[in-house]
């Protein structure tokens, strides 16, 4: 007996049913063994650290890790982190400043309409 359009029909069909059965068990098991995540960043943002809660949470880390510190030690401690972060703001404003000076320098090399359409070179 030769097969028929209708039997070739079927087979279609059901081997659609089939795929789609399997892709929506797929998307429904997925989704429930995903955890919830933050959408992703689209674009680059600047991040500026909150210096104070910086610091607390270090030295509450370090605090909490090492419960049995001298008062002495403590205060040893939240000295060294808060000088560490003073360089860390020195440092970067530093760094700020050498790299509006290398916008400034390039520039000198660009028309005024190129310079119009230069990004500047911070990854800030």
């Amino acid at each position: 007996m030769k097969p028929t359009f209708k039997d070739y029909l079927s087979i279609a069909l059901a081997l659609l049913a089939i795929f789609l059965c399997g892709y929506g068990i797929g998307f429904l098991l997925g989704q429930r063994n995903q955890p919830s995540q933050p959408p992703a960043p689209t674009s680059p943002e600047i991040h500026i650290p909150d210096w104070e809660t910086w610091e607390r949470s270090i030295v509450q880390t370090i605090e909490q890790d090492i419960p049995d510190l001298t008062p002495e030690q403590r205060q040893a401690i939240r000295r060294e982190v808060s000088e560490t972060a003073t360089r860390i703001k020195t440092a970067r404003q530093a760094g700020r400043r050498e790299f509006q000076s290398l916008d400034d320098r390039l520039k000198q090399y660009l028309t005024p309409e190129q310079q119009t359409k230069l990004r500047t070179a911070s990854p800030d």
